[in-house]
């Protein structure tokens, strides 16, 4: 039998199976010849004490994380009775209105397990600080805060001797404190900090990473410190520490590039899709008119897409939304609320632009 008969043979054959299978369906010859691929399986997630699942903690539904492709996993809590006093008034409360940025969450609760240095990173007012508030809520770490400055120097985060009842001590800085006692560091606006003050961090920031406190009076021995075992450690700004190149952030300054690299995970986080952000607005909005929301996150959106092609100077943050919608209730005035909250801190320029949005939106001349 020729070659081209036989190939010939053959593909009548597969045919035939194509027409049997798909039942004069679109399936493929490929679907046919292809074993069909095997449903993933779950893996059952073995719990320890004090562990619970990513779901159970954050209140998903399975569902939600298999759509969004992430895997459940076991999150430890910390034991409440053996958090030490010294940090443990530092537990943030678990926010009632926080809506939950789900891939956020994961991505930051999932490198705490890992106990990696994180990197929070996007525009102002898109939840930096409030995911990290209620990821240590829910998982019950300390939170020390410190919003980062330009003039900032060593002592105000490492410790320094301070004059104490006639005699001279020596007293921890923040950071400081969340590694003997186990805390979790943020470091807010952390891209203005002058790039030399963070080399202080550069062991820190490794894995196994030790502080040394040069500053401290004492022997060698006393001068390092092993972190905690629960100590964590977070920087959030608008930048990812290499400038601003839109104007917007001014004060922001280029960090080291091995301080950035020194970050094991890097979270971008963006302004929340429109139900998401409707729904934050009327949870913390009592009062407010039905359908008023999704027409401030559409007047909202169209001032940050001008922002980001440099129409406008200034964006509106989810902040300057609910100052908004407060504002409107109170007064039952909603051109006067926005005007108060945000219109006034407008260039003139900038001001005709935004009104021709209010106009778009919700009628009328602002």
């Amino acid at each position: 039998m020729a070659v081209g008969e036989l190939e010939a043979r053959v593909k009548d054959a597969l045919r035939k199976q194509l027409l049997e299978r798909s039942g004069g369906g679109t399936a493929t010859i490929a679907e046919i010849v292809a074993p069909p691929a095997e449903p993933e399986k779950e893996v059952d997630v073995v719990l320890k004490p004090h562990q619970v699942l990513f779901t159970t903690l954050v209140g998903v539904k399975k569902s939600e994380l298999k759509k969004r492709k992430l895997r459940d996993f076991a999150v430890s809590v910390l034991d409440l009775t053996a958090v030490p006093a010294q940090v443990k008034a530092f537990i943030p409360s678990k926010n009632p209105t926080y809506n939950i940025q789900v891939d956020e969450a994961h991505a930051l609760v999932f490198a705490w397990e890992l106990g990696e240095k994180v990197l929070i990173t996007g525009p102002t007012g898109s939840g930096k600080s409030s995911l990290v508030e209620f990821c240590a809520a829910v998982t019950h770490r300390p939170l020390i805060r410190v919003n980062m400055t330009g003039d900032m120097e060593s002592a105000t985060l490492f410790g320094q001797l301070v004059v104490e009842n006639g005699s001279t001590v020596w007293k921890d800085g923040p950071i400081t404190d969340a590694v003997r006692y186990g805390a979790v560091f943020l470091g807010d606006e952390w891209d203005v900090t002058p790039p030399q003050i963070l080399f202080g961090c550069q062991w820190l920031f490794e894995e196994n990473g030790k502080l040394f406190l040069k500053e401290m009076p004492g022997d060698s021995d006393s001068k390092f410190l092993t972190p905690h075992e629960n100590f964590r450690m977070v920087c959030a700004g608008n930048t990812v520490g290499q400038g601003d190149d839109t104007g917007r952030y001014s004060g922001t300054n280029v960090q080291n590039n091995a301080t950035i690299d020194r970050f094991q995970t890097t979270i971008v986080l963006d302004y929340l899709d429109a139900p998401h952000e409707i729904k934050i607005i009327e949870d913390n909005c009592s009062g407010l008119w039905p359908g008023f929301g999704a027409k401030m996150v559409s007047f909202a959106n169209l001032v940050r897409t001008a922002s980001k092609q440099n129409n406008v100077n200034l964006t509106m943050s989810p902040r300057t939304l609910i100052n908004w919608g407060r504002k409107a209730v109170v007064m039952n005035d909603m051109k006067r609320a926005l005007i108060l909250a945000f219109v006034n801190k407008l260039r003139d320029t900038d001001r005709k632009i935004v009104s021709e949005f209010y106009t778009k939106v919700f009628g009328g001349i602002l």
